[in-house]
């Protein structure tokens, strides 16, 4: 079942959590697991969603750690209604983007090779903000900010939170 409710294309909307993200999550990672078998090594609920308090982009992150990309079974995950996106610059992870029957975004499946620097970066970003929940707040205050600031320009919001992200990378 999907809870999220999911974005338009390049545009940009933040809800308050919602605790059935974390029931999508849990069913979305069965399914993978049922879809790749063995080949799944990692599964893990990242990004904003992830994190409980704060404003989210209502998009369900998780990331894949498989063997190889070569185990990845693409078809599996189309038949299941993904769209395989490939490699993503800059770090070469593969996407996976799950779009409702009105072409919003509601999934992104990011998968990793295994000890990949951007997986173990992800993760560990989440799990300082759960750890920490005054940054926690600081980071979904900022997220909301520019939210109002780049509401039709995703890329611009992305950009616009790197720093904070960055200040976060050095404390991991």
């Amino acid at each position: 079942m999907v809870f999220v409710q999911g974005v338009k294309r390049n545009m940009v909307r933040l809800l308050p959590h919602d605790g059935a993200w974390e029931v999508e999550f849990r069913e979305t990672e069965a399914r993978l697991r049922e879809l790749w078998g063995g080949s799944v090594l990692d599964v893990q609920h990242i990004g904003s969603t992830a994190v409980k308090g704060i404003w989210a982009k209502p998009i369900l992150d998780v990331a894949v750690v498989v063997k190889s990309y070569a185990d990845m079974d693409t078809g599996a995950l189309a038949g299941a209604g993904y769209e395989y996106r490939g490699a993503q610059p800059p770090n070469g992870r593969h996407l996976f983007v799950l779009r409702g029957k009105d072409g919003m975004s509601l999934h992104h499946i990011h998968c990793y090779e295994p000890n990949a620097p951007d997986f173990i970066r992800c993760v560990g970003f989440r799990d300082y903000l759960i750890a920490h929940p005054q940054v926690a707040l600081q980071y979904s205050q900022l997220k909301r900010s520019l939210a109002e600031q780049f509401a039709e320009n995703r890329v611009a919001y992305t950009e616009a939170k790197g720093e904070f992200i960055r200040s976060i990378y050095e404390k991991l």
